[in-house]
């Protein structure tokens, strides 16, 4: 029974999906499905890492219940799924030039924050509760450290769903993109669809630092965690 439950929630989820994909009228980032009377959540933030194409940083972002470490290069779109607020961000270029590092945070299509510097390994951060200016400790790393990286092809438009055994999450965003799944219910799985066919996709599935499975294809794929 509670297989055919979760099959059904499946297909409802997936046929949002679609409904979603040709206006992409939602935005970009993380909405999460009602379920029965619950009404449907608004967007979740997004984190867009922006400026000199190429340039390597590291970053520490958090949310009220987990911190996760990154590093990588712009640009790159980063959200957290099933976040709780605050949502913070802390980027250090990795380098000394005079190249652009630049935060944006952005709720749906409407960027709420941005931040940037360009001072040889400068850092640069932002969050999103203004009601509380500056920046407490942060707390634990995630544990579980879950995270889908849609890698490519570069801009590709793309929407899909990302769910543990008990949640969905419609997802919506431009490739590079890096989903962290704050405190999963169990493995999880995603389905992704491109909107542009730019190029076949490229996903990874880590856990705790470990690439779980990788998916390649398109315009549709699949990846689950083992």
């Amino acid at each position: 029974m509670r297989d055919r439950l979760l099959w059904f929630r499946r297909l409802a989820l997936l046929s949002a999906m679609v409904l979603l994909m040709p206006g992409c009228n939602s935005g970009f980032g993380a909405f999460q499905e009602g379920v029965g009377n619950t009404p449907n959540r608004p967007p979740l933030a997004a984190l867009r890492v922006l400026g000199q194409p190429g340039l390597q940083f590291s970053a520490q972002i958090s949310d009220a219940d987990a911190t996760w470490g990154v590093r990588a290069a712009v640009p790159l779109s980063i959200v957290i799924v099933n976040n709780v607020t605050p949502v913070r961000m802390v980027a250090t270029k990795q380098s000394g030039g005079n190249g652009l590092l630049s935060l944006q945070l952005t709720s749906g299509f409407v960027v709420v924050a941005t931040s940037a510097t360009s001072d040889p390994y400068g850092t640069v951060s932002l969050q999103n509760n203004p009601t509380h200016p500056g920046f407490a400790p942060p707390p634990p790393d995630a544990n579980p450290d879950v995270r889908l990286f849609v890698r490519g092809p570069l801009t590709e438009r793309f929407a899909g769903l990302f769910e543990d055994s008990v949640k969905g999450f419609e997802i919506s965003d431009r490739a590079p993109t890096l989903f962290l799944f704050d405190n999963p219910d169990g493995a999880v799985d995603a389905t992704v669809t491109q909107i542009q066919t730019l190029g076949p996709f490229d996903l990874e599935l880590l856990l705790n630092g470990i690439v779980v499975a990788t998916a390649h294809g398109g315009p549709t794929v699949t990846i689950r965690q083992p």
